[in-house]
């Protein structure tokens, strides 16, 4: 604990500051992303209108996802965030008031916009602000603490609707009342992540606007086209990998209470989750380089496949608590993993563009999966979703790691993403 202490306090300060903000924010989140679905089933909707309801959420998501370049080169990363945490916050604090299907629906496209720019500003601020060196230490450090604030937002989400609903006098179990509470609380905590926002210094007065015109009189026609192919499979990738993963995860916590769970027991199963993934998600540098990134891209893509298969013919509440932990865990490893290689391999003018479209196509495949996943949960359960994910996510995986590993980058040894057992310099699990 001290070594990774004394790592975050050796930060600069702006980005001491903006990890502050995520662990606001991603508190207040995972005490939005715990309760709100169950909130959804107290006013009597079923899974296909929450697919509904994450569906559209998703779609701007992924519109958003669309302008993040834009933003950032005319506004700077600072602006651009906090123009997109405003949105967020007003929409939190209406979804949390709002009963009637059409305007819920209506407020998930302004909360889904802005949680697009909670989510992916991360690597760009990273990439922006910190040297090349210090990069996959502070990625992994930043993913590990939104899951630590996931788990205290989920722990907080668990117990909170009970807590107002036995200090409101009532009996059984929590009501609109206790959950709408909780999700203006979980709000007011995510807000309180401006703060650190506006003590910052350097990252609030630059505007890091980049010359793409001249970056691209640079670059030669065959190194542009390279360009193209890199951002299409990293890119299309990502978008495949979101059709399987939209099927599972909008219903899960819901999938959870037919096992048994009531919210308070689907607030430790989230935590318990998000918590496993802080702690070993530190261990993504030291996996990266002495694996390989390519090969650790691989195995933790796959590696959360086999629980979800057991689950489809052993549907039991233990089994789906470890399905849950391994898939928070290896996404928290490969995000820091996957978004630092593709930082390397791309030139500065395209990181930015490869992020937003990435989390276009990202969501765009979680809209069209979560509206198809809640009508396929209605007529035939969960297994089928479970073994569309498991298809999908094999598919994205193989074609992203075959594709790379014959880049003229890598083959040249330019970026090499070989084993460190191979290397003939030796590094520092904590460099």
């Amino acid at each position: 604990m001290k070594p990774f202490l004394a790592g975050v306090m050796s930060l600069p300060r702006d980005v001491k500051l903006f990890i502050l903000f995520n662990l606001l924010a991603n508190v207040g989140f995972g005490v939005f992303q715990l309760v709100f679905n169950l909130y959804l089933v107290e006013l009597d909707f079923r899974e296909d209108y929450i697919g509904a309801f994450n569906s559209v959420q998703t779609v701007f998501m992924a519109l958003a996802g669309v302008t993040l370049g834009f933003m950032i080169g005319k506004l700077g990363i600072w602006r651009g965030l906090l123009s997109g945490m405003i949105i967020f916050f007003a929409a939190s604090y209406a979804v949390a008031l709002v009963e009637q299907p059409i305007a819920l629906l209506a407020l998930s496209a302004a909360f889904g916009f802005g949680l697009c720019y909670l989510f992916n500003f991360t690597m760009p601020f990273i990439l922006e602000f910190c040297p090349p060196s210090e990069r996959p230490r502070v990625a992994a450090i930043t993913f590990s603490m939104v899951s630590l604030a996931i788990t205290v937002g989920s722990l907080l989400g668990g117990f909170l609707p009970k807590i107002i609903h036995d200090l409101n006098g009532d009996v059984g179990d929590p009501s609109v009342t206790a959950y709408r509470a909780t999700l203006i609380i979980g709000t007011t905590i995510a807000a309180m992540g401006l703060i650190p926002l506006f003590m910052m210094g350097e990252a609030r007065r630059s505007r890091a606007a980049q010359d793409l015109a001249k970056a691209m009189i640079e670059e030669s026609p065959s190194e542009r086209k390279q360009v193209r192919s890199d951002l299409t499979v990293f890119v299309g990738a990502a978008g495949l990998m979101s059709l399987g993963v939209g099927l599972v995860v909008p219903f899960y916590n819901v999938f959870l209470t037919t096992l048994g769970a009531d919210s308070e027991q689907v607030g430790y199963v989230f935590a318990f989750g998000s918590g496993c993934a802080a702690i070993i998600g530190l261990l993504a540098p030291w996996v990266a380089r002495r694996f390989g990134s390519l090969n650790s891209v691989l195995a933790l893509r796959l590696g959360m496949l086999p629980a979800y298969a057991l689950l489809i013919f052993f549907p039991v509440y233990g089994l789906a608590i470890l399905a849950h932990a391994i898939r928070l865990t290896c996404i928290n490893m490969n995000w820091p993993i996957d978004s630092t290689f593709m930082g390397e391999m791309l030139p500065r003018r395209a990181r930015t563009l490869a992020f937003g479209w990435r989390s276009a196509a990202w969501n765009f495949g979680s809209a069209i999966s979560a509206l198809i996943g809640g009508w396929i949960i209605v007529k035939w359960g969960y297994s089928p979703t479970f073994a569309g994910m498991i298809v999908l996510t094999t598919f994205s995986a193989l074609i992203y790691t075959a594709y790379f590993r014959r880049h003229p980058r890598v083959r040249s040894g330019e970026l090499d993403p070989r084993p460190t057992a191979k290397r003939t310099e030796p590094e520092s699990v904590t460099a």
